[in-house]
């Protein structure tokens, strides 16, 4: 037996068929030994344990040696929100995988180029935690790379692997099904796990890695409980208590670089939808999509609603900074554009990461409300003193207006209504980046310009009744307006 636990820590060696067919097979003589002679069934049991000890924290070692090869670095202190680009957010590292085993197409293949704010398919990892990990000698032979959360994937899967065969193995050869033999077999190898996971962390700026590796490890830990195997549990709550401290520092990071922000810290303003913009709405997405059913996970004492506080607090900065941003333009339609176009932006990822809820509403009603403004000022621009008469009239209730004014209205505006529409077709389109949006505004400035000249009808017919005033040749029909109207929304 002794010789046989000593094959275990040569190079190459197949540990489970040594297990198997070397020594289970003679587990009845093993029991015969633990009751009539336990010294020396301690000394085969002390020996096992330290050969194989050895042998697990040797492959464990070489194996995270050689996926620091294929690691890349997603993001860095620099890569904050409201941070002026210094080059890609995307770097090379290192990756995670033993040696041996199968491999399959992995959605982990390809992480070139990983977007340190965007999910993009990185949460495809989360259906495939247990799959068969990456083969180190095959993705150096591709050039592959992954971020940290595939190396973890890879790493742990083998640990759990490991970690069942040697439980069950311990149950059936040393009849021990306490946690002691499995507990010296795996300290060293658990230990490196942690502290390789902990010099990650040390400088980890990638949230949306953190909250994939917290949901993977809620996974792994459902994989042993469905294996029957609990001897991972403590290393499972131990690694949580790394990320989710990690997770805040990181979040706060981001949150301060948006407090802290300014215009001239971020380059010029233009109308157009801000680079801060998109990174805050494709962070945003990515963490509201990985907390999709965390809610369910009972972890972290809560964790998940510090994450939703704290994306709550985010969105809240990200608007002041839009508004002070805004603030840098010189007119205040301007300043609409500037705001309407942002918050489209944000809505736009937001229906193509498939987010709703209370986060999108929010956009929703502000993107409306701006709206709504742009709407009253771009009329003005074009017709301010007919609007100006229309709320005057209307204010003063049954008292005449005065004919002079209503018959000079009626003829400027016989004469400027169809380049008024135009001007204000070319401004729209010219102002607003998604043609979508730019042309839902269009029809919501015309279909409003068309109920101010209702209302300015309504205020003609209140002093002259049915009597025609002298310049009613003048006056242009709702009718005509309206088929002006609609060959812009054919042209939509």
């Amino acid at each position: 037996m002794l010789y046989k636990i000593g094959e275990l820590r040569k190079p190459k060696t197949n540990v489970q068929m040594i297990q198997k067919m070397g020594l289970l097979k003679y587990h009845h003589l093993m029991a015969f030994l633990m009751t009539s002679a336990p010294e020396v069934a301690q000394e085969i049991r002390t020996t096992y344990m330290n050969s194989m000890g050895r042998t697990l924290h040797t492959l464990f070692r070489a194996y995270f040696a050689q996926l620091t090869k294929l690691t890349v670095e997603v993001a860095t202190k620099s890569d904050l929100i409201a941070q002026l680009d210094e080059g890609p957010a995307s770097r090379l590292g290192g990756a995670s995988s033993f040696t041996g085993g199968a491999s399959r197409a992995a959605p982990e293949r390809g992480a070139k180029g990983v977007d340190a704010f965007a999910l993009g398919s990185r949460d495809g990892i989360l259906n495939e935690v247990d799959r068969e990990p990456i083969l180190v000698h095959v993705a150096l032979a591709e050039g592959a790379t992954y971020p940290y959360e595939a190396i973890f994937r890879s790493v742990t899967k083998h640990l759990m692997d490991a970690a069942t065969n040697e439980y069950l193995f311990g149950m059936d050869f040393f009849q021990d099904r306490s946690f002691d033999t499995f507990n010296q077999i795996f300290s060293r190898s658990v230990s490196l796990c942690l502290e390789n996971l902990e010099n990650y962390l040390f400088g980890c700026w990638d949230a949306v890695g953190l909250l994939l590796l917290i949901k993977l490890t809620h996974a792994q830990r459902n994989v042993m409980q469905r294996r029957r195997v609990p001897v991972l549990d403590s290393f499972f709550d131990r690694i949580n208590m790394l990320l989710w401290p990690r997770l805040k520092l990181v979040l706060d990071a981001h949150l301060k670089s948006v407090e802290g922000a300014s215009a001239s810290k971020l380059g010029a303003t233009s109308t157009s939808t801000h680079f801060v913009t998109k990174r805050f709405a494709e962070f945003a997405a990515s963490i509201l999509t990985l907390h999709g059913g965390m809610e369910s996970l009972g972890i972290a004492g809560g964790g998940e609603e510090m994450l939703l506080k704290d994306m709550t607090k985010l969105r809240l900065s990200f608007l002041a900074l839009q508004r002070r941003l805004s603030e840098e333009l010189p007119g205040s339609k301007q300043r609409l554009v500037f705001q309407i176009n942002n918050c489209d932006a944000v809505l736009a990822i937001y229906g193509e990461r498939g987010i709703v809820g209370d986060e999108c509403s929010q956009f929703e009603e502000l993107l409306a409300a701006h709206r709504g403004l742009f709407v009253e000022e771009e009329l003005l621009s074009g017709f301010g003193a007919l609007i100006a008469f229309v709320q005057q009239a209307e204010a003063l209730g049954d008292e005449p207006a005065d004919p002079a004014v209503v018959e000079t209205l009626v003829r400027e505006f016989a004469g400027s209504w169809k380049g008024g529409i135009e001007a204000i077709y070319q401004s729209v389109i010219q102002s607003f980046g998604n043609f979508r949006n730019g042309m839902d505004i269009l029809k919501q400035v015309l279909t409003q310009l068309l109920l101010y000249y209702t209302r300015f009808q309504e205020c003609i017919k209140k002093t002259w009744g049915r009597r025609l005033p002298p310049f009613a040749k003048d006056i242009v029909s709702t009718a005509t307006i309206l088929a002006e109207i609609k060959k812009y929304s054919r042209a939509i």
